[in-house]
């Protein structure tokens, strides 16, 4: 096996075809079909399943899979490191966020960090909290940034900033009586919650629970799977929301909804810098970590 080989079969998967997997390496698609076939000659096992445009993987490719990631890493790791005693700092860097940092927080320090180590190239990817530590578990990324901290023994979280969640309804809307809402209040009024695997519908569960409200005494008339389509859906009369007070402030300023304080709801929480444990890091993510300690707050 070559490196080559494995970037492409890597890229493949990732993107899912071999038309993605060309633009993703820079290479024919020609070169990467014969990648692909030279290597499953080599192994004598078939590592893709090809039906038309689609492209799947097989149980021998998820192994070859893990292990090639790998592979690669300590590759860019190597490339990385000797870069580094030349007096350069350059490479690759992917970072996993769930969705408040990575469109609220990261984009503004990674700009920075990025002004600092300009040989480095910053891969930012966003999803919700359980997906980016999967892919944390799984080598995808090397760190993650995300709204809550799991029980997992291969996992280190290390506390990282601090947010709150606030109540917002329609600018127009008239469900609540008062400047302020009971938590009674809160059960009756329509309801937007985030998909179940994120950070933020965790905290609130929590939140409610420890406040004696359940998540299914709420009034949930959607589910939605983004901080924007929540805010879109508020803005539109669907429902009220909890949602971070980091994402809300240009909606805010323009009117477009309004802020409800609740009562006798605490709803601050951390968001957590996520690595695996054991793990040797990157001189790139390394440099990541050393200027994201002086950012924390």
């Amino acid at each position: 096996m070559q490196f080559n080989q494995l970037r492409v079969f890597c890229a493949v998967v990732e993107n899912k075809s071999f038309s993605g997997a060309s633009e993703a390496v820079h290479v024919s698609q020609p070169t990467v079909s014969f990648q692909i076939s030279s290597l499953e000659q080599e192994l004598g096992t078939q590592l893709l399943d090809r039906r038309g445009r689609e492209v799947t993987i097989t149980r021998s490719g998820e192994v070859l899979y893990r292990y090639a990631r790998r592979i690669l890493q300590l590759v860019d790791e190597a490339d990385q490191a000797i870069e580094q005693l030349k007096g350069l700092m350059r490479g690759e860097l992917t970072i996993g966020a769930s969705t408040i940092p990575g469109e609220y927080i990261l984009p503004g320090l990674l700009a920075e960090f990025k002004g600092k180590y300009p040989g480095i190239g910053i891969n930012l990817i966003v999803g919700d909290t359980r997906g980016i530590v999967q892919k944390v578990m799984d080598n995808e990324v090397e760190i993650g940034l995300v709204g809550t901290r799991e029980k997992n023994d291969k996992l280190a979280f290390e506390s990282f900033t601090t947010d709150r969640l606030v109540l917002i309804t329609p600018a127009d809307s008239n469900w609540l009586r008062g400047e302020t809402v009971t938590l009674e209040e809160l059960t009756k009024i329509p309801f937007i919650l985030r998909e179940s695997g994120s950070g933020t519908r965790a905290t609130i569960k929590k939140r409610l629970h420890e406040a004696g409200v359940k998540e299914e005494d709420l009034h949930v008339v959607m589910t939605l799977g983004s901080t924007a389509a929540v805010k879109k859906a508020v803005e539109s009369g669907v429902g009220a929301s909890l949602i971070s007070e980091r994402a809300i402030e240009k909606e805010i300023k323009l009117g477009l909804i309004k802020k409800v304080p609740i009562k006798d709801l605490e709803l601050n929480r951390e968001f957590f810098i996520v690595l695996r444990r054991g793990r040797s890091l990157s001189p790139a993510t390394n440099a990541l970590l050393q200027f994201l300690e002086g950012k924390k707050g």
